[in-house]
């Protein structure tokens, strides 16, 4: 029986063929993209009843299912069975770049980690931003002598006792008052008043040159069981042993001065009494070795009174007797040469 020449057409990479009928056996042979089904045929035994076509439809199904997951699997294979073949490449994904911008100062590179022939140095932490402070170099110093004409008491004063509080005024002057003294229109004014209590000393000490000569005028207004207190010292101390020149309390209209031994407070010499006038002028000469003093003008002198200090202290204040007291005055005109 003559039948139709088959019509053969060559397969490509995603046709699956099948060849011929189908037996009792089949093989599928492929490479990865093609999978072939070849017939084995039973040749010594009789031929067999021919296929139903709905058998031969599910089996191409079943074939190409077959081929298919082999395609899936030959793929896979091929991306992650070779050893070193590349992976396959991810879904590429924009990414946003964040940039960090350092605030504070780099490390320090540690010297164990920099060139020996490079220079070294220590690396210096970071500081809070300083805060301008008031040295005393850049405090103007008012001289004593001018300060009272500029409405100041020097910070060169150095109040008596050592535990009266003061504070600088910023311009090389202290805060006013101190304890009882102020500066006004070129004169040092005091008050000082006291209800009952033990006798007490108070004022202020200025430092003086090696030698020279200091004046002054004293112009009193009350002095009630109190004493005005005028001398030179050793140190800023009216227990050093110095000279000590006073008036004592009284009527101020007349009044003695007196020399007195500051540590017996017993009278050494002094004046007739004298009338105050326009105030009472005092001089005080001095030298690396010694002082005295002078009432003016030559009403008195005093002698000598060695104080071998080449720096001497000028010391004007008073002493509150016993009880209460009151004592108040000026001191002008003063010349420091």
């Amino acid at each position: 029986m003559n039948q139709k020449p088959k019509t053969t057409k060559k397969p490509s990479d995603d046709d699956i063929e099948i060849g011929g009928d189908v037996a009792d056996s089949f093989i599928i042979q492929g490479d990865g993209n093609v999978i072939n089904v070849i017939e084995t045929k039973n040749s010594s035994g009789p031929p067999k009843k021919k296929p139903n076509p709905k058998n031969k439809t599910n089996i191409a199904i079943i074939v190409a299912l077959i081929g298919l997951a082999g395609t899936i699997g030959a793929a896979l294979i091929g991306a992650y069975g070779k050893g070193n073949s590349a992976a396959l490449s991810p879904t590429p994904v924009t990414v946003t770049a964040i940039v960090f911008t350092e605030t504070n100062a780099p490390t320090p590179v540690l010297a164990d980690a920099v060139s020996p022939d490079a220079p070294t140095s220590t690396p210096i932490p970071g500081t809070d931003t300083p805060v301008p402070t008031f040295t005393s170099t850049s405090i103007p110093i008012v001289a004593i002598g001018q300060d009272w004409i500029a409405g100041c008491i020097s910070s060169l004063w150095r109040p008596y006792p050592s535990n009266v509080p003061t504070v600088e005024r910023g311009d090389g002057c202290w805060r006013e008052p101190v304890h009882a003294f102020s500066a006004e229109n070129g004169d040092l004014d005091f008050l000082s008043e006291r209800g009952s209590g033990p006798a007490e000393i108070y004022g202020l000490f200025a430092p003086l040159p090696e030698s020279g000569t200091v004046t002054f005028t004293v112009r009193l207004r009350d002095l009630n069981n109190a004493d005005l207190w005028m001398g030179i010292f050793p140190q800023p101390d009216v227990a050093s042993q110095g000279l000590l020149m006073t008036i004592l309390n009284g009527n101020v209209n007349r009044r003695s001065i007196v020399q007195k031994d500051p540590f017996t407070y017993e009278t050494i010499q002094g004046t007739v009494v004298l009338d105050q006038g326009n105030g009472f002028s005092i001089s005080f000469t001095f030298t690396t070795l010694s002082a005295r003093s002078r009432v003016n003008p030559s009403v008195f002198i005093t002698n000598q009174v060695s104080i071998p200090s080449a720096q001497k202290w000028l010391f004007l204040g008073y002493k509150g007797l016993r009880g209460s007291y009151r004592i108040e005055g000026t001191f002008l005109n003063f010349e420091l040469k």
